[in-house]
C-alpha cells in the first residue's frame, strides 16, 4: 500500500526487505532523538515540527504560503494555536516574513537556519539508510 502510494508521487524505493526498511527507520529514529538533543539543534514540539514541514513542503512545491491560509486553513491546529506556533518559528529564526509589494499579504520564507535544519535531516536519512550505520 505504501509502496503505491509513493509510487503515485513519484518516490521510488529500492525493492528491499520489510526487516532492512524498519532497520533504517530505527536507526534513522536513534540519530534524530541523538541529534535533536544537541546544542545547536532548534528545539521543536510536534506542531511546530509539523507546520515548518508543512510550510518548507509547500515552498518545495513553489507555493507560496501566506499567513493567512496557514492560520486559517490548515487541519493541523485552531488558528490562535497557529498563529502561536509560527510566532514561536519566527522567533527561532526558522521563518521569516516577507510582505508583497502593497503589504496586503504576508508570506512565510525559510531561513539559512531552516535549510540548515532540513540539510540535517537529509543527512541523517541518509546516514540511516546505510547499513553500516548500525
Amino acid at each position: 500500500m505504501l509502496r503505491s502510494i509513493l509510487e503515485k508521487n513519484n518516490v521510488h524505493l529500492k525493492t528491499m526487505k520489510s526487516s532492512s526498511l524498519q532497520d533504517a527507520y530505527f536507526r534513522f529514529a536513534r540519530l534524530l532523538d541523538t541529534v535533536e538533543k544537541a546544542p545547536g539543534f532548534p528545539k521543536l514540539d510536534d506542531l511546530e515540527r509539523k507546520l515548518l514541514h508543512f510550510i518548507a513542503l509547500s515552498i518545495r512545491e513553489k507555493k507560496s504560503p501566506l499567513v493567512g491560509d496557514i492560520i486559517f486553513n490548515n487541519e493541523i491546529g485552531s488558528p490562535a494555536t497557529l498563529s502561536r506556533r509560527l510566532s514561536n518559528l519566527h522567533n527561532k529564526k526558522l521563518i521569516q516574513y516577507a510582505e508583497d509589494q502593497d503589504g496586503r499579504k504576508k508570506y512565510l520564507k525559510l531561513t539559512p537556519k531552516s535549510d540548515k535544519y532540513f540539510a540535517m535531516l537529509g543527512e541523517l536519512l541518509l546516514a540511516a539508510s546505510s547499513p553500516k550505520a548500525k
